[in-house]
């Protein structure tokens, strides 16, 4: 019989195992209920359940840890999924269609499971031991390889009617797209295009080489990294318009490189809307997934 997060757990179940599935990594901690880290394990990507689950039975047995003392565990993927019901409804990334997460994982842990977007696992980890500690009101921008966001408002995560709130990437920032529709979907969103790390990297070199140039003050990264800060601004005073939200937190792999121009991308924000907030860069690093799949997991059984 598999256990689910209406039985009662054991006092003495304090681990929480999280899991940030990515396109080009997997990401494996064990956190206990303080958010203190016990094991890190960072792994090739797998769509598969089998080579999945040997990860964390590895981590586990590593860490010294017994199945009986983890709590529960959580996932995060990049892509749409039914948190509710535990299924994936689509992660490209891993070519999954459907996908009865919580069933296929149970099969390997008699746990209690529970999956998200990566990035609202990130909106809940920055919220347990991040930048938005003491905040029920913020939106964290993910800009890696692509774009994503996640919506927290008066404590509680934004879904959408379809579990796409939040697929910022195909925000629409400027008019002339109205004169090439045909490309406004496809692998890439609008807004995807302009500020992702592929996108920059469209200009002949990684993104961080082009932020690292630009603080040594190379003339040719400058108007590339202005219009960066340019596209990244409206967008996030969309956001701030739409929602008011107390902070917004960037994060992702170019988050990283933004150290440069966070300033400049507060002043452009602000020129942009009268709507007050607070921009930062998150405190936890490229963990920020796999904290918040603990901390879905601690949440949904009670442990935090």
């Amino acid at each position: 019989m598999k256990r689910n997060d209406a039985q009662p757990l054991p006092a003495e179940q304090l681990y929480g195992v999280g899991v940030d599935i990515g396109g080009t990594k997997i990401m494996i901690l064990i956190a206990d209920q303080a958010g203190e880290i016990i094991f890190r394990k960072k792994v090739n990507t797998s769509g598969e359940f089998d080579v999945i689950s040997g990860h964390i039975t590895e981590c586990l047995r590593a860490a010294a840890i017994s199945l009986d003392q983890v709590a529960a565990m959580g996932f995060g993927v990049p892509g749409i999924a039914n948190s509710e019901e535990g299924t994936v409804i689509e992660a490209p990334a891993l070519q999954w269609n459907h996908v009865p997460f919580r069933e296929r994982m149970q099969r390997y842990f008699d746990k209690p499971i529970f999956v998200d977007n990566d990035v609202n696992c990130a909106a809940l980890g920055e919220r347990w031991i991040g930048s938005a500690r003491n905040s029920n009101d913020f939106v964290v921008v993910a800009i890696g390889t692509g774009v994503g966001s996640a919506i927290m408002a008066n404590g509680s995560l934004v879904k959408g009617n379809d579990y796409m709130a939040g697929e910022v990437a195909y925000m629409v920032v400027e008019q002339d797209v109205l004169d090439n529709r045909a490309n406004a979907f496809g692998d890439f969103g609008l807004f995807e295009k302009k500020i992702s790390g592929v996108a920059l990297s469209q200009h002949g070199t990684l993104a961080h080489e082009l932020f690292e140039q630009y603080a040594r003050g190379d003339e040719k990264s400058i108007p590339i990294i202005h219009q960066f800060v340019t596209d990244l601004s409206i967008g996030i005073a969309n956001m701030v318009s739409m929602l008011n939200p107390q902070k917004v937190i960037l994060c992702g792999g170019v988050s990283q490189s933004l150290s440069a121009v966070l300033e400049l991308i507060r002043s452009t924000v602000a020129s942009l809307t009268p709507i007050p907030t607070t921009i930062e860069l998150t405190s936890i690093g490229e963990e920020a997934g796999a904290i918040g799949a603990v901390a879905l997991a601690f949440e949904k059984v009670g442990v935090i």
